[in-house]
């Protein structure tokens, strides 16, 4: 029973959502043809401004802790490289900051395979 109302109030829902864009469809084009295009615009505009579109749970959340510190690394090295050739002591400082990063994050992934 349960199925059959929210099918039928699915379609009466499709069928007020319809009528109401004929509606409006009818009233744009009795304006001005200049006036048209900018009262359609509008009118999306305003019916993205005014529908709350509610977003699942899972989707909503944003997972903690899933980026490794070695990706980080990866550009150190590279900037680094070119770093060492213009600024020398700049450019051991990424390398060794890069080096700290890839076995941070190699450990990280050690860690979390033995628990």
């Amino acid at each position: 029973m349960t199925d059959d109302t929210n099918s039928t109030s699915d379609e009466t829902m499709e069928r007020r959502v319809d009528g109401a864009a004929r509606d409006l469809a009818r009233v744009i084009s009795t304006a001005a043809p200049g006036q048209r295009e900018q009262l359609r615009e509008m009118a999306v505009h305003l019916l993205r401004d005014e529908v709350e579109i509610a977003q699942p749970i899972e989707a909503a959340t944003v997972a903690t802790g899933s980026t490794n510190p070695f990706a980080i690394g990866i550009p150190l090295v590279l900037v680094g490289g070119i770093m060492l050739i213009l600024f020398p002591p700049v450019g051991l400082l990424l390398f060794a900051a890069a080096a700290f990063m890839m076995i941070w994050g190699v450990a990280a992934v050690m860690i979390r395979r033995e628990s």
